[in-house]
């Protein structure tokens, strides 16, 4: 049963990843793969297999069981990012996810960042957006809310965190 709902996520992500990267033509066979579904599940993606890109950290997340679902995007201009951002929604779980051009950071971004670093929360809008992370290379933000506060979701939340921030932490 678990293994079931493993594959049926990497076939979602893998799918949701695809039709957002837009880099190829036509439709993308998902069983032309030489690995099975089973097989995926049981070896969910690890960091070093992943690009060091927005969709690369979207990819991880969603191999690991941190976020999950079809990503709708989001205006990342808004808080000087890249033009796009992504926000998943599932179950108890909120996670935007946003890439920063570290090169050309703009007032907004420099502004949003700050207070990141400062408290892990920012302005926009009259309104104070918590729970807000920075990766440990500083290139990506993350939003993440669980509203459920068992044990298992407090340890979920705990284990998203400390990935994100150490996703391609040494990546030049």
């Amino acid at each position: 049963m678990k293994k079931r709902r493993l594959a049926a996520l990497l076939a979602a992500a893998v799918l949701s990843i695809s039709l957002l990267s837009g880099c190829g033509e036509g439709l993308v066979d998902l069983n032309a793969s030489s690995q099975t579904a089973s097989e995926a599940a049981s070896s969910a993606l690890t960091e070093t297999e992943v690009e060091d890109s927005l969709l690369g950290l979207e990819e991880f997340m969603i191999a690991q069981g941190y976020v999950s679902g079809t990503p709708s995007e989001m205006n990342g201009a808004l808080i000087g990012a890249k033009e796009l951002g992504h926000r998943y929604v599932s179950g108890s779980v909120t996670a935007e996810f946003y890439e920063y051009d570290l090169s050309s950071l703009n007032e907004t971004a420099q502004t949003i960042r700050a207070s990141v670093e400062e408290n892990g929360t920012f302005e926009i809008v009259g309104r104070t957006v918590e729970n807000v992370y920075l990766s440990d290379s500083g290139k990506y933000l993350m939003i993440y809310t669980n509203t459920a506060t068992d044990e298992a979701n407090v340890t979920l939340s705990q284990n998203a965190i400390a990935a994100f921030k150490a996703f391609k932490a040494d990546a030049e």
